[in-house]
């Protein structure tokens, strides 16, 4: 008998998405295994691949053999073969998409460089004293949790480097060669009644996923804290997943100061041999509890045990490339086949997560107060019509202007809230109605105070702001719509002295402006933070007391079904930023469309309220939960070509197909860099598998296509 195994070889090619079969050669027979990396020949050319399955043969006439094995251990483990193989099929994506998706390129390319070798350690060694800086946030960092590993800062501030040796020369920092010595952590903190009746009870189910609702500030992360103690009790490792903006170094301090040493993080801001060491202590169980982003979710766990899903409701847990998974129905499948417990956290739960709950899919618990008794802020709602007919156009309201003047005079801080970037959201012509549009995309173009450029928020193009129409060549030309810049512009002509913040991404660009920005705020250098949808997640800012929403309709007219639950959800999640002390706190929410339920329903912060209006126009309409979408896309460079492949394709789908198929019609954003781009929805329903007929699609060059299961952005 010999030995065979199939391998996937890692070409992102149509003919080469499958398994290949090759036999072990005698000498290579103890070094090949399950998920291990192989050099394979491949026609006239050699390739890298994974073994994915093997079994033993007595003939292997006309195959070639493995050639090398330069691995002593699986890549891809063996239990998360199955999950790349159900990735491949749910996402329609080729399986080496799968595989390089859950496996780190510095693992897969077999790169040796790594970031171990002689552990340096950082102490404090004097007390040092400035303002809010990186360089400050670091010494603070550094103080409290010293002392540290080089791998532990640089995970925390990933552009630590130069920092460091200048700390080092003023002499306030240490660096020292030590034993690798693992801290033990804090004691966990007491859980209040509700917080207790929430551990026990999710403990108690383990053998189900659960679905933890929470008001804001409800303390779910201390929850998940003792619910890590327990796994870690068990030997088994934990997964903490959170939203990319939400990894501060503050964040992941508090798992850090209960656990110790033996957490890592996993995000973007790592660097290959980061990623390459966390990989292999993950895999070897020499690390047991993982704060990270949406990717960590494939980690080689040695024995999952718990894997958090904090704010489950993020749009950013979708993956918007080849392949198009939502981390949650990857962490959800890891549950199933690892024997984990998997938690999904929130205060406004995704719709269909809330429906799974209620159809008894999930088991569901809530934390309905605020730790510490902490009231809930009141909340108000302005009527921008009734301003404008009593003739007052500030883009801050009467009622809005007097809480901030209120605010300012106790010393307290407030947050303004606006999901649009720049200073004009569009600029026009008067005299012949035409707004500037982006050459390449058909949108308008945003204008930029600081820079007094015009700017394309989806191609990133700058241009001149003009003097005259491009289109008749008027002079007349005027800007429309406000944006960050224009209310941190209005709040400094307003309050002349104030000290304003603006978090947007336009002037946060890295993980450390992120976080010198919120320190700055939270020691209390600034009175007013001004920004978009990154401040309504997740931070904790004691002072604040005033929270405005600017703008609260502004996403509501979207051509997304899900417009609605993302306006519900983000002005709670926004007024959850306010009164997270003994001060309580105080919401404005400014809109033109009062009577709409989103609005009314999260100004009551009823979350229930709100599932039962929309889950009945969802029924109605047929979308999620009650249907499953697919979204078709074609994109190209002709519009006629683009069409063309978009109606044949449709027209091949409807004579196979029964479900509701809407388009094909251009995209509601019909060019983007230059490539013309045409949409169409298939309406599935529920458990009607239509993966093999998309398969087959036509698909006519130069035009491509790209479907994706379950589409959270559908412009």
């Amino acid at each position: 008998m010999v030995r065979v195994v199939d391998v996937v070889v890692d070409r992102v090619v149509q003919a080469l998405d499958r398994p290949f079969t090759y036999w072990v050669p005698e000498e290579l027979a103890d070094h090949v295994d399950l998920g291990y990396r192989v050099r394979v020949p491949l026609g006239r050319d050699v390739a890298w691949g994974i073994v994915v399955a093997q079994s033993n043969r007595e003939e292997t006439t006309g195959l070639k053999p493995v050639l090398a094995v330069p691995d002593a251990f699986p890549v891809l483990t063996p239990k998360l073969i199955p999950l790349a193989h159900w990735l491949s099929e749910r996402y329609l994506c080729y399986l080496p998409q799968a595989i390089r998706a859950m496996v780190p390129k510095s693992v897969r390319s077999g790169q040796s460089k790594s970031a171990r070798g002689r552990t340096v350690w950082y102490q404090t060694v004097k007390p040092r004293e400035g303002r809010a800086s990186q360089k400050q946030s670091l010494y603070l960092w550094l103080a409290e949790h010293q002392p540290v590993t080089r791998q532990a800062v640089l995970a925390a501030f990933p552009q630590a480097g130069p920092l460091l040796r200048q700390l080092i020369q003023e002499g306030v920092v240490a660096e020292r060669s030590a034993p690798r010595e693992v801290r033990l952590g804090s004691a966990p903190y007491s859980l209040t009644p509700d917080q207790q009746h929430v551990v026990d009870t999710i403990w108690a189910g383990r053998d189900r996923p659960w679905l933890l609702q929470g008001v804001t500030g409800s303390g779910k992360t201390e929850v998940y804290l003792h619910l890590l103690s327990r796994v870690l009790g068990q030997g088994r490792q934990g997964l903490v997943l959170l939203p990319e903006i939400s990894l501060t170094p503050q964040t992941v301090a508090r798992f850090r100061d209960r656990f110790g040493s033996r957490v890592g993080v996993w995000h973007s801001g790592l660097s290959d041999g980061e990623r390459r060491d966390t990989w292999h202590a993950v895999r070897e169980g020499r690390m047991t509890v993982i704060v990270g982003a949406r990717s960590a979710v494939f980690l080689p766990f040695l024995d999952l045990g718990l894997v958090v899903l904090d704010e489950e409701h993020e749009p950013s847990y979708k993956q918007e490339e080849h392949p198009r998974y939502h981390t949650r129905e990857v962490a959800l499948w890891r549950g199933r086949h690892e024997g984990a417990l998997v938690v999904l956290g929130t205060a406004t739960p995704a719709l269909e997560t809330l429906h799974r709950a209620h159809q008894g899919e999930l088991g569901w618990t809530v934390l309905s107060r605020r730790v510490a008794g902490w009231r809930l802020p009141t909340v108000e709602v302005v009527d921008m019509r009734q301003e404008l007919r009593e003739n007052h156009r500030h883009i801050f309201s009467r009622p809005l202007l007097a809480a901030i003047d209120q605010t300012l005079a106790r010393q307290e801080q407030v947050v303004l809230f606006l999901n649009r970037r720049g200073y004009s959201t569009f600029v026009l012509c008067r005299s012949c109605g035409q707004a500037v549009e982006c050459p390449d995309c058909a949108v308008t173009m945003t204008y930029h105070q600081d820079s007094e450029k015009l700017v394309c928020h989806y191609c990133q193009r700058q241009q001149p702001v003009p003097t005259r129409c491009p289109e008749c060549g008027s002079d007349k030309i005027r800007y429309f719509g406000a944006g960050t810049e224009r209310v941190q512009a209005e709040v400094e002509h307003q309050w002349p002295g104030v000290r304003v913040l603006r978090a947007d991404r336009d002037v946060l660009h890295t993980r450390d402006q992120y976080d010198r920005l919120y320190q700055a705020f939270l020691q209390g250098e600034a009175d007013v933070l001004v920004g978009t949808q990154m401040i309504a997640k997740g931070l904790d800012f004691p002072r604040v007391s005033l929270v405005g929403i600017v703008a609260a309709d502004s996403a509501l007219n979207l051509p997304d079904f899900r417009s609605a639950e993302r306006t519900f959800q983000l002005l709670v999640q926004a007024a959850g930023r306010a009164g997270r002390s003994e001060r309580g706190g105080r919401v404005i929410i400014q809109t033109y469309n009062p009577e709409h339920y989103a609005l009314t329903f999260a100004a009551q912060q009823n979350m229930e309220g709100f599932y039962q209006a929309e889950v009945l126009l969802r029924q109605e309409l047929g979308y999620p939960p009650f249907t499953e979408l697919w979204l078709l896309e074609w994109i190209g460079p002709s519009e006629t070509a683009v069409q063309y492949a978009a109606r044949v394709a449709v027209e091949w789908l409807r004579e196979r197909l029964n479900a509701p198929i809407l388009g094909p019609a251009p995209a509601p954003i019909a060019r983007l860099r230059g490539q013309y781009r045409y949409h169409a929805l298939i309406k599935s329903p529920n458990g009607e598998d239509v993966t093999d007929l998309l398969r087959e699609l036509p698909r006519p060059d130069p035009v491509s296509l790209a479907v994706t299961r379950d589409p959270y952005f559908m412009m």
